[in-house]
């Protein structure tokens, strides 16, 4: 080894090499900070991205542009990363290019800008550190009268700064493991961290050149689809049909968590939700229902039992016909029985063109989406667009829409999707009744940042509570109560400002205890059926967002085909998987990890036949995934009729 080339190469190169060294440093220190260990699986696309920004910054002859350059080079990859590092540490989730559809919706609730401080002072660091050096490195060069570099070997340079590009933009990461020979089986084989396999910047640089690609979806063979997705009828349970021909109310309900009826004791909670508590009383919970998704995806799991995998269905299958969601199912079946003029309407106080829902709505065969706007002609305050952005209260939405949610005369499906409990948790000045009332009967004290937090979020349930109450009056003047089915959902954890981590006392985004929230059904003729039977009306097996259609529709006895829903029913003994899109991850209440050869949490009490079966409901979900993104990206049943 030529040590003496070696050094004049770096005295040459001093600046590039600089930028090469404190850029890689940057990416791998940053990893620290995405719950990642500072290793990169697949460094070969960073490596070329990087040389990229090298060869460019070496193409200057001035030593003092060439600083500057690699200067903006270094700031530009410290500013991705935080602004991914905001994207994971407010809702968890990894950058995908197809999330510049919802940015207008992102920007609305953005109210606290949280990033690790730890990252931005390491960040400065370096930056700071590759100016204050190159400067140094700049002056000495002009003391030395060698300010400019010598006339760089432009073709070679060029010409090898053209193959690479072309390499950078036709190259894939090959798996690593043997399993994934598709994009599928990518899925449950391959760890899909892809801040982990490929490093932050390179990521982002991925998603832009391939974003397309995220799956490869065969939508030119479905001479064969009808076979598979006719091949057996939805699993029922003992109590199917038990409330057929009944109402139905499905309540989305924004960030909902057990927890603010487990802190204080029965009576006291009694005092602070009267009305959930006497809810929860009367209903069939689900004491291990996981929700592991954001709002969108959740919505389009409780509606439809499945989402694409590659795309959104709210921006990029809105217009899609959709026979098999609840909407359509719940008409057709209303049809049949004699209601013609049956009332499916959905509803949220917030804007219509959030998640596109307006749209996508009438797609899944709601005849409207009734939002705020609507909503302020029958007298709705719109806090929202003020200038405190308070969320619109669920009481006040509650109170003035009622009639429009139940109507006495007509068959009715109402979805409605609340916003008093939507993060973050600062005080809110519509909030001051039950910050009153808390203080009255010394619950939720005011305190540190996390204790005002929840106090607030413990409001915002207590707004729940009055619409609750409200509600459930209502239905009960109209003499609808015993038959009306109604559904309380959470859609995710409260993620926003980490409020789950804090009052479950949990450090960690690998524990599935952190998204068990509640799922209640409120079922008058289901309850008195499963206490002729005997049975529990707490479940406890493991069940999520995907089991909630087909729940519905065994109750309810609406046929439905199994392969064209992720999940079960609740009320049998079939258990389901959650496969997170967003949050790229394979969960249960024993397993949680990226793929199946990379899990992060274990159950103590897991067994190998345990882990047989969560790889058997991984499989099985995958391959209908498969199969419904061939459905969602062919918009199948546009043009093939949908068998009931």
């Amino acid at each position: 080894m030529n040590f003496k080339k070696i050094t004049l190469f770096l005295k040459k190169n001093f600046i590039p090499v600089l930028y090469l060294v404190l850029a890689i440093l940057w990416e791998m220190g940053a990893l620290l900070f995405f719950d990642c260990s500072p290793f990169i699986r697949r460094p070969l696309f960073l490596l070329m991205l990087l040389t990229i920004f090298v060869l460019l910054i070496s193409l200057l002859r001035s030593r003092r542009l060439q600083g500057v350059l690699g200067a903006f080079f270094l700031f530009l990859q410290v500013g991705i990363v935080l602004a991914c590092n905001y994207l994971f540490l407010s809702n968890g989730t990894i950058f995908e290019w197809s999330m510049f559809n919802m940015r207008n919706d992102a920007y609305a609730t953005i109210e606290h800008i949280v990033i690790s401080h730890g990252l931005i002072a390491f960040g400065a660091l370096l930056w700071l550190a590759f100016i204050v050096v190159s400067i140094a490195y700049v002056r000495r060069c002009r003391r030395a009268g060698v300010l400019q570099g010598q006339k760089p070997a432009y073709r070679p340079r060029l010409i090898f700064l053209a193959l690479l590009l072309l390499v950078f933009f036709i190259y894939r990461p090959g798996s690593h493991a043997e399993h994934a020979n598709d994009s599928y089986e990518a899925m449950l084989y391959d760890a899909n961290n892809n801040y982990q396999e490929l490093g932050i910047t390179a990521n982002l640089a991925y998603e832009l050149i391939h974003r397309a690609e995220a799956v490869e979806v065969d939508t030119g063979h479905l001479e064969n689809l009808d076979e598979k997705i006719y091949e057996k009828r939805l699993e029922t349970s003992p109590y199917h049909a038990v409330s057929k021909g009944n109402n139905l109310v499905m309540i989305l309900v924004e960030s909902f968590e057990w927890y603010p009826f487990t802190i204080y004791d029965e009576a006291t909670t009694a005092q602070i939700y009267p009305n959930l508590t006497q809810l929860i009383s009367q209903s069939v919970t689900c004491d291990n229902f996981y929700a592991r998704e954001k709002t969108d995806t959740a919505e389009a799991l409780m509606l439809l039992g499945s989402n694409p995998s590659g795309k959104y269905l709210h921006y990029d299958f809105a217009e899609n016909a959709f026979p098999y969601a609840l909407p359509a199912l719940f008409r057709a079946q209303a049809k049949e029985l004699g209601f013609d003029n049956a009332s499916v309407r959905s509803f949220h106080h917030n804007t219509g063109n959030f998640y596109n829902r307006k749209q996508l709505h009438q797609s899944l065969g709601f005849s409207s989406l009734t939002d705020i706007y609507d909503m302020e002609a029958y007298g709705v305050k719109n806090t929202w667009n003020t200038e405190q952005k308070e969320r619109n209260l669920d009481s006040d939405a509650m109170a003035c829409m009622k009639d429009e949610m139940f109507p006495k005369d007509r068959h009715f499906f109402t979805f409605w999707i609340t916003f008093s409990s939507h993060g973050f948790y600062d005080e809110r000045t519509n909030f001051r009744e039950y910050y009153e009332k808390f203080d009255a009967l010394g619950v939720f004290p005011k305190g540190d940042t996390n204790e005002n937090y929840l106090r607030t979020y413990a409001a915002a349930i207590a707004d729940l509570d009055k619409a609750i109450g409200i509600m459930m009056e209502d239905l009960k003047s109209k003499e609808l109560l015993e038959t009306t089915t109604i559904l309380l959902i959470a859609d995710h954890n409260t993620y926003y400002s980490n409020l789950s981590n804090y009052v479950k006392n949990i450090d960690t985004r690998f524990d599935p205890e952190l998204y068990r929230v509640p799922f209640i059904l409120y079922d008058q003729k289901l309850v008195t059926a499963m206490e002729e039977n005997q049975t529990p009306r707490s479940i406890t097996k493991f069940t999520t967002t995907a089991d909630v259609i087909p729940t519905v529709l065994d109750v309810l006895g609406i046929p439905g085909w199994q392969n064209l829903y992720y999940g079960s029913t609740i009320l049998n003994k079939r258990e389901s998987i959650i496969y997170s899109r967003a949050y790229n991850l394979l969960l249960t209440d024993q397993f949680m990890g990226y793929s199946l050869t990379d899990i992060k949490y274990r159950a103590e009490d897991a067994t190998e036949e345990d882990f047989e079966d969560f790889k058997q409901r991984a499989l099985l979900q995958v391959e209908r995934m498969r199969l419904l993104d061939q459905i969602f990206y062919s918009d199948y049943f546009r043009t093939h009729e949908y068998r009931p």
